[in-house]
């Protein structure tokens, strides 16, 4: 048995511990309901799977980042920044806890497998990891954070590095990177067409399985970011009916996203539009496309009505109680809403400008930077950013490596595009603490930082493969 768990002395223990485990969870089934019971028996199977093979599990994750349904602990509340409500767990959530916790024990009994490769993103992570659990420990000695759901919100951060690490401790061959990409784009082209789907009924739309608490928001985040690889693409192959399925592919992906009616999504678009169409090198047909694009923007007749009418609210609704008037304009109470919790926010973080009040230590608010220097002070805003920099240096670096090479070329740019987009997007909403874009983002940023290895394994195989 030691030898075929790679001779580690851990594992009788390890093995012993997980027959203990599925005892337990066995006799917690038999105590819980129905739906929570099945839920345990799956987390069991997938353990399992994940212990033997890892990258089937990766695979289960990819379709479920969007496409999971979500459940509510309705007896178990969180403060602060949660409201007060049931704490909403999603599958997702479970399926990823269970890949880690089998991935490290699998990591554990095969040394040599490793868990945590090199990457100029190791110092960043920690840095904001450390910066947030910094923050909230000192809140939680205040009495500012509640310790239960502090602790959930940082370990929530942290699972979206973990996918990160899953996807480059898993990939071997650059076919497998483009089996997970293309994985990407089939949950890509699922959700977008449930959320075509949804555009006859009125409405916004949201994406798959949200229930009640339904956020426009987020699923304008996740197409604005795959819209944009996807059309970057489509101007860098070479072959002409692969560029035409990318282009079709983001057609298809940008309707359902115009009828999110999100205007932070907007917001983020354009200027993420503008870095896809200067990076591209066709420089004949990125002028063409932003003349296109330019022309939608000064007649924008050519939007749905309910497009245009999102967009004019902001100054044209009728007059409310709490409207704020900025430069002669009245905006909409949304709008106002957010504008003075910010000057609330101004008014309390000289009380704790360095580390913050603590990750949900303040209270809720719906903008990612001034959330993060809320909570985390200067040194969580100076960590984020820090990080938000390693990661456009991921892109550029990717960009210049693969010059000639027209898929990750057109990675890189459609990477940073949409990096753009979300850094915009997050002016209106958390879009670096929202589990269904953040974790498509950082297994996106795996496939991206794996590419240069992959290419340059094979090529190395093929250089040393003998001349018949």
């Amino acid at each position: 048995m030691a030898r075929g768990l790679g001779g580690s002395p851990l594992a009788i223990p390890v093995f012993l511990l997980m027959v203990g485990l599925l005892c337990l969870a066995a006799f917690a089934m038999s105590r819980l309901e129905t739906n929570l019971g099945a839920l345990i028996g799956l987390g069991m199977v997938v353990s399992i799977v994940v212990f033997f093979n890892t990258k089937i599990a990766i695979y289960l994750l990819i379709f479920s980042m969007l496409l999971s349904p979500e459940f509510v602990l309705s007896g178990l509340t969180l403060s602060g920044a949660a409201l007060g409500r049931g704490v909403t767990f999603r599958f997702d959530d479970f399926l990823l806890v269970i890949i880690a916790i089998s991935w490290l024990i699998k990591g554990a009994l095969y040394k040599e497998l490793g868990i945590f490769k090199r990457t100029p993103l190791n110092g960043a992570m920690f840095f904001y990891i450390f910066a947030c659990l910094l923050s909230t420990l000192i809140g939680l000695g205040a009495g500012r954070v509640d310790l239960l759901t502090g602790g959930l919100f940082v370990l929530k951060y942290l699972q979206y590095f973990v996918v990160f690490y899953l996807v480059i401790n898993n990939i071997e061959d650059e076919q497998q990177l483009r089996r997970y990409w293309l994985a990407v784009v089939i949950t890509a082209l699922i959700v977008g067409a449930i959320g075509l789907s949804q555009i006859p009924g009125g409405g916004r739309v949201t994406a798959p399985f949200e229930g009640e608490n339904a956020e426009p928001n987020t699923l304008g985040g996740y197409l604005s970011f795959l819209t944009l690889i996807c059309l970057a693409l489509s101007l860098t192959l070479r072959q002409y009916g692969t560029r035409i399925a990318y282009l079709l592919i983001s057609v298809g992906l940008f309707v359902p996203f115009l009828f999110t009616l999100s205007r932070a999504s907007y917001l983020g678009f354009v200027p993420g539009l503008a870095v896809v169409l200067l990076l591209n090198r066709n420089h004949l047909l990125s002028c063409c496309m932003m003349a296109i694009a330019l022309s939608l923007l000064v007649f924008p007749q050519v939007f749905p009505e309910i497009v245009r009418d999102r967009v004019t609210s902001t100054w044209t609704q009728e007059a409310r109680p709490g409207q704020i008037v900025l430069l002669g304009q009245r905006l909409d109470t949304s709008t106002s809403t957010r504008l003075r919790s910010f000057e609330i926010i101004m008014e309390d973080f000289p009380k704790e400008p360095l580390f913050g009040h603590g990750v949900t230590g303040w209270g809720f608010v719906d903008a990612q930077y001034f959330r993060t220097l809320i909570e985390t002070g200067l040194f969580g805003l100076a960590a984020l950013l820090f990080l938000v920099y390693r990661l456009f240096q991921l892109g550029l670096h990717r960009l210049r490596y693969f010059a000639e090479d027209p898929f990750y070329r057109g990675l890189s740019i459609g990477f940073l595009g949409g990096l753009t987009a979300l850094l915009f997007h997050g002016i209106g909403s958390n879009t670096f603490v929202i589990v269904r874009i953040m974790q498509p983002f950082w297994l996106v940023a795996g496939i991206l930082f794996m590419s240069r290895f992959v290419v340059t394994k094979e090529s190395a195989e093929e250089k040393a493969e003998p001349v018949a």
